[in-house]
């Protein structure tokens, strides 16, 4: 996990109830030098796309024009929990894990209320879940 974080690869710890994913994953959080931010967010059965996309937004910043990234020069973590917890959606999907997977193919996602493309610069995905 360390380096990992170092490398600024996304990456997905999958086991059972009290393996310690959470624990490991908050662990190294914590020990992350002051040039990191961090972001922790839980997903349950009631979370949607809009209500996930307004918390990923939420520590940005606007760079410069439809670049967005963590303020300064800070690098963020966002570490989701219960990734597996979304309901599906009327097409058999899961829109917050869709969000997140349109983040990890393009390093993009889109304003909604606007219509226009959002690049999201310096952040970086941890996550957590149970295989059932």
């Amino acid at each position: 996990l360390d380096l990992l974080v170092e490398l600024r690869y996304p990456a997905l710890l999958v086991g059972l109830a009290g393996a310690g994913k959470t624990a490991m994953i908050n662990g190294k959080l914590r020990a992350l030098p002051d040039d990191f931010m961090t972001l922790t967010t839980n997903f349950n059965y009631y979370t949607d796309g809009a209500g996930f996309r307004s918390i990923l937004e939420s520590p940005l910043e606007k760079k410069a024009g439809r670049n967005f990234g963590p303020p300064g020069t800070l690098r963020l973590v966002y570490f989701v929990d219960d990734l597996n917890m979304p309901q599906l959606d009327p097409y058999e999907t899961q829109y917050p894990i869709s969000l997140l997977r349109q983040y990890m193919d393009y390093q993009h996602w889109y304003d909604m209320a606007k219509l226009q493309l959002r690049v999201i610069q310096n952040v970086q995905f941890l996550c957590a879940m149970n295989p059932t």
